[in-house]
């Protein structure tokens, strides 16, 4: 690993000794979030709000970029927070009525399973641009990952409502900067990792051209000594008070330590489809995927001037998007909600770029 922060920065040094007016730097800002059960808000704010609608995920991803082309490479320093939670309907209301301090429905099975990937880290990145024939290129970038915060696992299990009490089987495995759950002190994590990034471009014909890109195809980030818990909850111990109530005494068991841990990321991908109708209108198309869960998008695109303006609509979460293009910059903004406290979609997509 240190090897390769050696050469990416051997590399830029050479790059920027030898900087000519070919050389281009660039800016650019990506943010994509994107909630199926709430809106984004409330799900940042605990849930506080509205009863969550059925749904499975909820993602977003962050990053902050700046780097430097000449020639057929590119080198960048970049950070980013990502955070994918994978959960079901009983576990999505469960949260639900445990963070709006709610009761529990009565004599209600639920089947529990949330498992959360999160990552925040700076990186350098080196990127080599190559030609395959005049219609197609492709380009292949490594990521070194320095991880500073990190949340990797699963909770699973069971648990009934009765009565006059609850039955439960519930089993947690996960290491973390920060324990959400069980409110350990919070302490420093150490991961190093890489990821795989390619883009390719195909040129079929004067007005047909194919996009494809993937983000993290291959990703791997190894934790030393992080802290992490394992517990198991078991309420099956059940029995009846003098009463005639059910007294139940649950048995729990676990561990909170330091292990080594490897962590993956969820893989972005996306194929973008331009047909040039003419000089200035062109339509467009794109199936876009966050790990397994696909995005489809149809748009349009006009040339205006100097300037091109894209709109596009997103078929699965029903938003809109907006992009302003131009020789030095490119915006693009997407949602389903004008009022942003009740957006389902957001996305923010900004870059500049100059060359000195």
């Amino acid at each position: 690993m240190r090897a390769l922060i050696a050469t990416i920065f051997s590399s830029y040094a050479l790059l920027c000794a030898g900087a000519t007016p070919e050389t281009e730097y660039y800016s650019s800002i990506d943010s994509l979030s994107y909630s199926q059960a709430a809106p984004i808000e409330q799900m940042i704010h605990d849930l506080d709000g509205a009863p969550l609608k059925s749904g499975k995920f909820a993602f977003t991803h962050n990053q902050f970029e700046i780097g430097v082309r000449k020639n057929d490479f590119e080198f960048s320093y970049f950070y980013r927070y990502d955070y994918y939670l994978k959960f079901n309907k009983d576990t999505g209301q469960l949260a639900y009525l445990q963070r709006n301090d709610l009761p529990l429905p009565q004599n209600t099975h639920y089947n529990v399973y949330l498992r959360p990937n999160h990552l925040r880290a700076w990186g350098l990145s080196a990127a080599y641009f190559y030609e395959v024939n005049p219609q197609l290129s492709i380009k292949t970038r490594l990521n070194y990952l320095r991880a500073t915060h990190t949340t990797d696992g699963y909770l699973k299990g069971q648990l009934n409502t009765l009565n006059d009490g609850y039955q439960a089987q519930l089993y947690l495995n996960y290491g973390y900067s920060r324990d959400t759950l069980l409110d350990r002190a919070e302490e420093d994590s150490d991961g190093h990792g890489t990821s795989l990034d390619i883009d390719l471009h195909w040129q079929v014909n004067k007005q047909l051209n194919i996009d494809f890109s993937g983000r993290d195809i291959l990703s791997f980030i190894q934790y030393r000594d992080l802290t992490y818990t394992t517990a198991t909850a078991n309420t099956d111990n059940i029995s009846f008070d003098q009463n005639g109530s059910i007294d139940a005494k649950p048995t729990v068991s676990g561990v909170e330590r330091y292990r080594d841990q490897t962590q993956r990321l969820a893989s972005r991908y996306s194929l973008h489809g331009h047909y040039q109708l003419d000089s200035q209108h062109a339509l467009t198309s794109e199936l876009f995927a966050y790990d397994r869960h696909v995005f489809p998008r149809l748009g349009y695109q006009r040339q205006w001037r100097d300037k091109q303006w894209q709109l596009s609509y997103d078929l699965r979460s029903d938003a809109w998007g907006l992009g302003l293009g131009g020789q030095y910059f490119n915006l693009h903004l997407r949602t389903d909600e004008l009022n942003w406290e009740d957006a389902k979609t957001l996305e923010l997509n900004f870059s500049v770029k100059g060359r000195f």
